[in-house]
Formats: structure tokens, C-alpha cells, sequence
């Protein structure tokens, strides 16, 4: 019972941080490459069936690259989600040193890449972070798409209130505190992209690699 308290923390932790990342990295993808995002796909469809009734095809594949590494992203995850469900805990280093190598690899190539490849890598990135990070206590939030983030918060509200329901009380508390540092994450990121428009993936990579030094050296 301790074991699976110790790994639920964990969880609850690392998907709070990924809930910010999320913010941190759709804003800086949404600032830098035209209204792109890494993690919320139903945008990008909008934009990329815009995109293609104006004609603008080369804007519009910004968009497809962007999806298909999402999904590809979120097929992987779920394979190393199946690869490593025996390994306790201990398993949330190796999710995390792949997502610290990866995002040290694009913060290096960044400028040697184009908006398509950096709507793909990150999208890759987004999907990955979706599937493996999605719990805070008992609750399953969408990390990185807070529309149903939102419809669960307002329906958990009102059994809440009117039902009295304690345990969709601390539902809403939870999904409120996600959304909330969704838009910390968001504003961050613009923050940083102001003063560097290289700096945000940096900060990505040294945030996790923080998280990951932090799991290293766990022992309990």
C-alpha cells in the first residue's frame, strides 16, 4: 500500500509539472511558428483546414507535421508505458531522462530547423507527455487540452453544490489547480519568449533535468 502511495505522489507531481510544460511549450510554439500548437490538436485543425481553404498550403503541412507527431508521440508513450508498467515508481526516471535528452536535442538544433520539423519534434514531445503524465491523486486530467479539463471542472462543480458530493468536490479542486498551472505555464512561457526566443526550450530542458536529478536521487 505505501508503494502505490509513494508512486501515486510521484505521478501526481510529475503531471503537474508536465501540466505546466504544456503551457510553457504551446505558447512559445503558438508565438514562434504562427499560431501553432504542440499539445492542442483541435486548434490546429482549425488552422490547418484555414489554412487550406486560403490556400496557403505550405502554413497548412505546419499544422499536419504537428499532428502527426503528437500521434506519433502519444503510440510510442503507450508502448513505453507497457515496456516499464512492472518497475514501480523507478519508472518515471526513464520517462523522464528520455523527455530531458530529447528537449536537450531540439533546444540544440533549433535554429537549425525548420517551423515543420519543430511542429513535429514537439508534437512528438506533446503526445509523449499526454500519455505518460496524466494523473494528479486520483483524478485524470488531460495535461495539455483544458476543454475537457474545463467540461469535467463545471460538471464536478455542480455535483458538488448540489448533490454534495465530497469526492467530485475534491475532483474540482484538483482539475482547478490543473488548469490553473496550464495558464502559469502559458504565461511563462510568453514572458520568456519576450526577453529570447531561444531561451524557452532551454529552460525546458533545465526544468527537466531538475525533475529528473530530483527522481535520481529518490530512494523511498
Amino acid at each position: 500500500m505505501q508503494h502505490e502511495i509513494n508512486q501515486n505522489k510521484i505521478l501526481s507531481i510529475l503531471t503537474i509539472f508536465s501540466t505546466f510544460l504544456m503551457g510553457f511549450i504551446d505558447a512559445y510554439t503558438f508565438l514562434t511558428q504562427d499560431g501553432l500548437f504542440a499539445s492542442a490538436q483541435t486548434g490546429n485543425m482549425v488552422v490547418l483546414a484555414a489554412k487550406l481553404v486560403e490556400g496557403d498550403l505550405l502554413e497548412a503541412f505546419v499544422h499536419v507535421s504537428s499532428f502527426l507527431g503528437f500521434a506519433l508521440g502519444a503510440f510510442v508513450a503507450q508502448g513505453i508505458i507497457e515496456r516499464f508498467k512492472a518497475y514501480g515508481w523507478k519508472k518515471y526516471r526513464f520517462y523522464l531522462l528520455l523527455q530531458t535528452i530529447f528537449l536537450l536535442i531540439i533546444a540544440l538544433i533549433q535554429q537549425q530547423i525548420g517551423p515543420s520539423v519543430i511542429g513535429f519534434l514537439l508534437g512528438l514531445l506533446a503526445g509523449y507527455e499526454l500519455t505518460v503524465f496524466r494523473k494528479i491523486r486520483s483524478t485524470s486530467i488531460n495535461n495539455g487540452i483544458m476543454t475537457g479539463n474545463t467540461k469535467n471542472l463545471m460538471n464536478n462543480l455542480y455535483l458538488a453544490v448540489f448533490h454534495k458530493n465530497r469526492e467530485s468536490f475534491y475532483t474540482f479542486v484538483t482539475l482547478l489547480l490543473g488548469i490553473t498551472v496550464f495558464m502559469i505555464g502559458a504565461g511563462t512561457g510568453a514572458l520568456i519568449w519576450f526577453y529570447s526566443e531561444q531561451l524557452n526550450l532551454w529552460l525546458a530542458f533545465a526544468v527537466t533535468g531538475l525533475f529528473y536529478s530530483w527522481l535520481l536521487f529518490k530512494r523511498t
